[in-house]
């Protein structure tokens, strides 16, 4: 990849985190999830999805072991998506493409590589975007941070 695919990619990503970011403060606030400006702070984001799952925030700490931050990003994903009843099939586009995501790099390569980054970012982004629905709040997962 070049630099312009590389920058092309990164403006797709950046436009993507503030889509997503936007429709999470929203689904924190429809569901009284305090700080819901935290969706766009990298790693405080992640605080915001275990309140939204019912967990403890301050498992966001183990994101930083290896594989650990991705298993806990899929339960919790999983149970947001069964709570905003938006588990199927958003939950396994995210799924597949979460884990599918890591392989891409080692099946394309040249534009094709690119072309399947893009497809990847665009599907993370449309099942986030699905999942993370403020007119199906969740009930029970106040907090007064």
């Amino acid at each position: 990849m070049g630099v312009t695919e590389i920058t092309i990619y990164g403006i797709v990503s950046f436009i993507g985190y503030i889509i997503v970011g936007i429709r999470l403060m929203k689904l924190c606030e429809a569901s009284s999830v305090g700080s819901g400006w935290f969706a766009f702070v990298p790693i405080l984001n992640f605080t915001r999805w275990a309140r939204l799952a019912g967990k403890n925030p301050w498992l966001v700490l183990l994101f930083f072991i290896p594989v650990v931050g991705v298993v806990l990003e899929l339960l919790w994903i999983n149970k947001i998506s069964e709570h905003t009843g938006t588990k199927s099939p958003w939950f396994w586009v995210f799924l597949i493409f979460t884990l599918g995501g890591w392989g891409v790099a080692s099946i394309f390569s040249g534009v094709m590589l690119y072309i399947a980054l893009l497809v990847v970012a665009v599907l993370m982004i449309a099942s986030q975007w699905m999942i993370f629905d403020p007119t199906k709040p969740i009930a029970g997962v106040a907090d007064n941070s």
